[in-house]
């Protein structure tokens, strides 16, 4: 499952930073995930690339939880991260406003 979120969140993340632009490069940014049923995990941003490891992170700014088929939509465009927060299908802990950085990957492929 993790292979599947890594690739599809890639994929995803790859169509965004062409239309974000040299904005991503300033990214400096490491979100953990608690997915039910899945292996914690982290997205770490540096220098306009994103990595996805296993396991939890010492230094990240949020933790978002949530259901594996919430995560599925929202890796597919089929759900916005800020509605799924707002009906309560999300959880963030930490740093909510530094959230607004991954949703902002999601909108920009939204918005075509």
């Amino acid at each position: 499952m993790l292979e599947d979120v890594r690739e599809k969140f890639l994929n995803v993340f790859n169509k965004a930073k062409e239309k974000i632009g040299d904005e991503i490069n300033t990214w400096n940014k490491v979100f953990q995930f608690e997915i039910t049923g899945l292996e914690p995990f982290y997205i770490e941003f540096k220098s306009g690339e994103a990595n996805i490891v296993e396991g939890k992170a010492s230094n990240a700014l949020a933790t978002l939880s949530m259901d594996p088929d919430v995560l599925n939509d929202i890796l597919d465009l089929k759900l916005d991260p800020m509605v799924a927060f707002m009906r309560g299908k999300m959880r963030i802990t930490g740093n909510v406003m530094e959230t607004v950085h991954l949703r902002k990957i999601f909108q920009v492929l939204r918005e075509e």
